[in-house]
């Protein structure tokens, strides 16, 4: 990538795609159980996990695929999916601190 830009911005730029891409990721992980009865949670973390594995195969086909269009849009795509994990964690995820979460579901 450096070929594009000069190095210290695509250290950069790749230090901030992992960042955000692992923070979204803990986030999911960390939260998600929390936020359902114990009878849904293995259920909801088996979704964060399927929809997970999911992105990371597709992802994988659209590095090669995009990497010869332009080696920035690869930046761009991890970025982009970084941006919208955080962004969705943060929007709905919840406060559980001092709730009492139902241990069967009605």
């Amino acid at each position: 990538l450096y070929i594009c830009i000069n190095l210290t911005l695509t250290k950069l730029a790749l230090f901030l795609t992992k960042f955000f891409v692992h923070t979204s990721n803990t986030v999911l992980w960390l939260t998600m159980p929390e936020c359902y009865p114990t009878a849904l949670r293995n259920t909801a973390t088996g979704l964060i996990n399927f929809w997970g594995k999911t992105g990371g195969a597709i992802s994988t086909g659209l590095v090669y695929i995009l990497f010869y269009v332009s080696p920035l849009l690869v930046v761009s795509m991890f970025a982009v999916a970084g941006l919208v994990g955080m962004t969705a964690a943060l929007v709905w995820s919840k406060e559980t601190k001092d709730i009492v979460i139902e241990e069967d579901v009605d």
